[in-house]
């Protein structure tokens, strides 16, 4: 199958969307909070609830994405973002910051996933499933990118000279792209006859079930994912793990993510997309249940066994989030739908950093990977009575 330009062209935006926006956080944060001399608690804590702001923020860009069409929710987002991130190259208190970084994290939504699928979507419909992926393959380097480019730029440049640097970024080069991209299908966008319908007699009698169910999958995961994405180290640690060690198993999880990445991209044909959820929550947990063999000797081969299989089911918990909504409701509303599923993952992901620790200072390591497990178990659970039960939306 081809690709256009275009949906490579978007997977560049989703970079600089989460390069610009999430990842330059943990660099530039502390170079921030060092100049104002802030406490890094407080900078970070004001990032959690910048995270939590995008949980308010995602059900309203959702039914904006399906009222105007994504293309125009992306543009509007690069544009919105280029202006965010040159306020902090001019902050001087921590009102400012803390204003800010709450704008910069509700704009976020607007020019990551949720607003790239549902572009996708409206311009392929059931067919964006290979095109999902190839994005998230070219997305999943943000981190690989970033936050080397950061600390070389960082040498010589000042954090605010470089807010201005990734305030381009999104008005010189992700802006362009996006007002490029073709416009949404008449059959997948929502008119608002059609959007306060959508709650009554439109939508199939099992819908309700199949929400409740995915926001659960989706929700345990992203827990289990911003979790393990802000406390791994620490959590290895305590486990009895040499520095070393716990640093080789971080950097495998990107390559493995890639890599689950690439296989589902070549042969995205083999499985369906409930059953690729399925795969992703259990190899996910099977990772985390790898760590916690940890628990009778730290031994380097559970270690890696766990970055392997938990990066392969957090790669593809990324594509299963763009795929399965469209699966089962189809490219019609996907923007709302996208926008309450991520609402209730945003939230749940926030608290979960602070969570798994207290709990791991409060009962230690094997609480906190118990912890993990369980939720981890959730997902699993929850995906397999949706994809058992369900049937998908036919299509229009």
């Amino acid at each position: 199958m081809k690709f256009s330009p275009v949906t490579i062209g978007l997977g560049v935006t989703m970079t600089i969307g989460y390069g610009t926006l999430y990842y330059s956080f943990s660099v530039l944060a502390p170079e921030i909070a060092s100049e104002f001399g802030w406490s890094r608690s407080f900078v970070f804590g004001v990032f959690s609830f910048g995270l939590l702001a995008g949980a308010i923020a995602a059900p309203v860009l959702g039914r904006l994405v399906d009222r105007v069409g994504a293309r125009l929710v992306l543009c509007f987002g690069s544009v919105a973002a280029a202006f965010a991130l040159s306020l902090f190259a001019v902050m001087h208190n921590a009102w400012h910051f803390v204003a800010i970084t709450l704008a910069a994290e509700f704009i976020a939504l607007a020019v990551q996933y949720d607003a790239g699928f549902a572009a996708l979507a409206q311009s392929h419909g059931r067919e964006a499933r290979a095109h999902i992926t190839l994005v998230t393959l070219i997305a999943g380097f943000a981190s690989t990118i970033y936050w080397p480019l950061l600390q070389w730029l960082l040498t010589w440049m000042t954090w605010r000279e470089i807010y201005l640097v990734l305030a381009a970024m999104n008005l010189l080069i992700a802006l362009p792209i996006h007002l490029g991209l073709p416009k949404a299908r008449i059959d997948t966008l929502a008119t608002p006859a059609a959007a306060e319908r959508t709650d009554e007699a439109s939508l199939p009698k099992d819908r309700t079930r199949q929400m409740v169910l995915m926001a659960i999958a989706f929700a345990a995961g992203g827990f289990v994912i911003s979790a393990i994405g802000a406390t791994l180290l620490v959590l290895m640690r305590d486990l009895g793990y040499a520095t070393g060690i716990a640093t080789l198993a971080g950097s495998l999880i990107g390559p493995s993510q890639v890599a689950a990445r690439l296989i589902e991209y070549i042969r995205r044909n083999l499985f369906s997309p409930p059953l690729t959820a399925v795969i992703a929550a259990a190899v996910m947990a099977l990772g985390i249940a790898l760590l916690a063999g940890s628990l009778l000797i730290p031994a380097t081969g559970f270690a890696l066994a766990f970055a392997l299989f938990y990066g392969a089911g957090q790669g593809l918990t990324s594509i299963v989030r763009g795929v399965l909504p469209l699966h089962y409701f189809g490219a019609a509303g996907y923007g709302r739908t996208m926008g309450t599923l991520s609402a209730v993952r945003i939230v749940v992901s926030a608290l979960a950093p602070v969570s798994v620790i207290w709990i791991n200072d409060w009962a230690g390591p094997g609480a906190a990977l118990a912890c993990l497990a369980l939720v981890s178990l959730l997902a699993v659970l929850a995906t397999t009575v949706l994809t058992a039960g369900a049937r998908p939306a036919a299509t229009g």
